[in-house]
């Protein structure tokens, strides 16, 4: 019988779908934890800003904890928009009374900069701090739960240090793009700065809610807080890079790029095999492309532009041909991941330049240019790629050239 690490977001919903709940259970199903939801309040939201909040009445929140703690038994959670004090006061019960190992993600404000709780919820916030396994404030927060202004990496680390000092937790405070993309975390008294890429996008919204949501699932697979809290970073880190451009406002960013990316990559893998099987079996076609002691080379790219190619390439020594090393995912970069990239096509296959090749292009078999626009072969560096959309039209290519009977 098959199961799955089961955790739990007790979380605000985002209508718009790019925060609060919803980024939470994408960020669960991406990394193969099972999400579970105490829902907390609803938001009439979308990517340009929050327009009305609904509060859960207080023992319908208690009666979904007590649902799911008893049938489904999570032994780790996450938080997100706790509204009001008697909402925060709640889950700290709750937290207690089921001995829920919790991140919690103090949301206070959303990124279009609308309020997301009332005032008077500080005390009860710090004494939900106290209950946590990891907090993860951004700078904007821990502002408000020290009284102190946050404006340089410098804050940043000091606002980690009294944080930790002040709660005994353990902490990671985000700078966010104000700060270069760098966060401080204090995790049982080490100081570890993480560094992501800095990544000029808009689209950021939800970005909090996939870091603590994936610092839970990475805890849940049994992963030791530290590196959970590293993994986390480098998911996040990619979310933000591959976010999408939806909505007028902050479009969010997507926490099935990761995973993507990497189901990708092994597709773009197994094609360039299938690729280099192909021109295995029809060595006579495949000569035709390579002047001897030369070499041909190919590449499959895929939708994050990763390019899986042969290490070395296919040699041609008089009258066989010669695989020259395994396929490797953006190991280096060569001929054909170059043009692929330029052009942005899925599929190349480099070859010997040849007056072949000129014959068929001035007879209009093939098209040629250097740009790749509206053509299906391009020049560079004095060789010839073939590019295409899939295995199969650049199949059909590589019949074509070679077999063309009025080239000569």
């Amino acid at each position: 019988m098959r199961k799955r690490p089961v955790v739990l977001t007790i979380a605000g919903s985002d209508s718009g779908g790019g925060a609060g709940l919803q980024a939470d259970l994408k960020t669960f199903t991406a990394l193969g934890v099972f999400g579970t939801t105490v829902i907390t309040g609803l938001t009439a939201q979308n990517t340009l800003g929050v327009t009305k909040i609904l509060e859960v009445p207080l023992d319908f929140i208690e009666a979904q904890f007590d649902a799911v703690m008893k049938d489904l038994e999570p032994k780790f959670a996450k938080t997100g928009m706790l509204a009001s004090k008697g909402v925060i006061s709640l889950v700290a019960r709750k937290v207690k009374e089921y001995k829920l190992g919790l991140v919690y993600d103090p949301v206070m404000v959303a990124k279009s900069g609308d309020p997301l709780v009332t005032e008077d919820v500080i005390p009860a916030v710090k004494e939900l701090i106290r209950l946590a396994t990891v907090v993860t404030p951004n700078k904007y927060e821990v502002e408000k739960i020290l009284g102190k202004k946050v404006e340089s990496l410098e804050d940043l680390r000091n606002s980690a240090r009294e944080f930790y000092k002040t709660f005994s937790a353990n902490v990671v405070v985000k700078g966010g793009s104000a700060l270069g993309g760098v966060d401080y975390a204090i995790i049982d008294g080490e100081e570890i700065e993480l560094k992501g890429e800095e990544i000029k996008t808009k689209n950021t919204h939800g970005t909090g809610d996939i870091f603590s949501a994936s610092i839970t699932a990475f805890l849940a697979k049994g992963y030791e807080l530290k590196r959970a809290i590293l993994e986390a970073k480098d998911f996040v880190t990619k979310a933000i890079k591959f976010s999408l451009d939806l909505g007028k406002g902050h479009g969010p960013a997507d926490p099935f790029a990761p995973t993507e990316i990497e189901v990708e990559r092994e597709r773009a893998r197994e094609e360039a095999e299938k690729l280099v099987e192909y021109l295995e079996e029809n060595k006579e076609v495949t000569k035709k492309l390579i002047d001897p002691e030369e070499k041909l080379n190919l590449g499959v790219m895929t939708s994050y532009g990763e390019v899986a190619t042969l290490a070395g390439g296919i040699i041609r020594y008089i009258d066989w041909i010669k695989v020259d090393g395994p396929i490797v995912v953006n190991y280096y970069t060569n001929l054909v991941t170059e043009v692929l990239r330029d052009v942005g096509k899925r599929v190349g296959i480099s070859f010997s330049m040849s007056d072949r090749l000129l014959k068929m292009a001035e007879r209009g078999v093939i098209k040629i240019s250097d740009s790749g626009i509206n053509a299906n072969v391009v020049l560079r560096k004095g060789k010839a790629v073939i590019v295409a959309d899939s295995i199969e039209e650049i199949r059909g290519l590589i019949e074509v050239v070679a077999n063309d009977p009025g080239s000569g």
